[in-house]
């Protein structure tokens, strides 16, 4: 089954719900960084929360990246997305595992959650949150309640065994203006049957699941999008890398190691530049 993100409005437009199956995205991630169980459980979650964020950028340029600097045994996690969905993540500890009795709170420990948004403007969107609970859902819907004023309904899930993702989604619901108190009363008590929205994505497909708790709203459904995982790096990019940081600087790595190599923490993609590669980067232009 492809990955699929199902969004529909409610009340009139009023309000939307949006369910989302990224299984196959976290696992093709969890699998390219070979990580542990205990470490792509939390991955996925991020990734899960950062494919609906990514959900709402528009224009091919934009782009979304979301961190989690915790103290915890995961180190730090990161996760972008592009338009079209098109997600990507790493963590710095992928081998990290929960020792017998540890909770899964140890994973992130405390600290801070950092989301930017680059959307072609002067300067792009920065919102900055907590890790309090050690817990990705919760932090997460307090980050945009305090963070970005939006109180959302979030339901996270990803559950890996032995390697293999069994499930990686969420659902959320927000309010949209003109939303009064009544309607967000109902979406909170219909949310409660997604607490556990693992189990629910194991049985049914997201528009499904719209369907059967939200069916008698008369849910508008807007059109599916497709998240991909997918890693934006090249060798041209890498080129561009190393002519920001100068040719001065950029021959002295080459003097000292012989080569500079760029490696892409989303995929594992290493790219070497030789010397002759650093003279065709500053004196031609040349980044291939």
């Amino acid at each position: 089954m492809k990955d699929v993100m199902t969004r529909a409005l409610l009340f009139e437009g009023r309000a939307m719900i949006s369910v989302w199956d990224i299984t196959a995205a976290a696992q093709k991630g969890a699998a390219l960084h070979g990580m542990s169980d205990d470490a792509a459980n939390i991955y996925g979650k991020l990734l899960s929360v950062t494919a609906y964020m990514g959900a709402g950028l528009k224009n091919p340029t934009d782009r979304l990246t979301v961190s989690i600097d915790g103290d915890g045994k995961l180190g730090r996690a990161v996760a972008c997305a592009e338009a079209g969905c098109k997600i990507r993540g790493y963590v710095s500890e992928p081998k990290a595992r929960l020792r017998a009795g540890e909770q899964p709170s140890a994973m992130l420990g405390e600290g801070v959650i950092g989301v930017i948004r680059d959307l072609g403007m002067e300067s792009p969107y920065r919102g900055v949150g907590r890790i309090v609970k050690g817990d990705v859902t919760g932090d997460f819907a307090g980050y945009f309640l305090l963070s970005e004023q939006t109180p959302t309904a979030l339901s996270l899930a990803a559950e890996f065994e032995k390697g293999e993702c069994l499930v990686c989604g969420g659902a959320a619901a927000v309010p949209l203006p003109g939303c009064g108190e009544e309607y967000i009363v109902m979406l909170e008590d219909i949310m409660r049957n997604f607490t556990d929205i693992g189990a629910a994505l194991k049985k049914s497909a997201p528009r499904e699941l719209i369907e059967e708790h939200f069916g008698h709203f008369s849910p508008d459904f807007l059109p599916d999008i497709s998240p991909e995982y997918r890693c934006t790096c090249s060798r041209g990019r890498s080129a561009d890398m190393i002519r920001a940081i100068g040719e001065k600087e950029a021959r002295s790595i080459l003097k000292e190691s012989g080569v500079i190599d760029v490696h892409c923490e989303f995929c594992g993609a290493n790219y070497a530049f030789y010397a002759a590669d650093i003279d065709k980067l500053f004196k031609k232009g040349v980044g291939e």
